[in-house]
């Protein structure tokens, strides 16, 4: 399976922090070609829009929330020390991304952006 798709899994299932990825899915899919992806068979009011923007809202600090449990580092952040310590092993240029994408990571989130 997917890494990624694994991870968002849980994001879909009924318990919390369940129904996050929702609204979102839903107000993408609003105008989507195949009918079937539509998430209403009528057009979404206004009011049903709100609510789906509030939902997606407060999905996207659940899924913020779910996501950031995984990273916290299991030694607290000493200040005083210049020292960085990797938790994980670093990921080689050559070598499939973390992130589950298939790619290799200098292709991936390794890639170099300019701001």
């Amino acid at each position: 399976m997917n890494l990624r798709k694994e991870k968002w899994s849980v994001l879909l299932g009924d318990d919390n922090p369940a129904g996050s990825l929702v609204p979102i899915l839903a107000l993408a899919h609003e105008h989507d070609p195949d009918p079937e992806m539509r998430p209403y068979k009528r057009p979404i009011s206004v009011e049903q829009r709100e609510k789906l923007i509030i939902g997606a809202a407060a999905g996207v600090m659940n899924i913020y929330k779910y996501f950031r449990r995984q990273y916290i580092s299991p030694m607290p952040f000493d200040p005083s020390s210049s020292t960085y310590r990797r938790i994980t092993p670093k990921t080689g240029r050559n070598e499939p991304c973390p992130c589950g994408s298939g790619k290799k990571f200098k292709h991936c989130c390794g890639k170099i952006t300019l701001h």
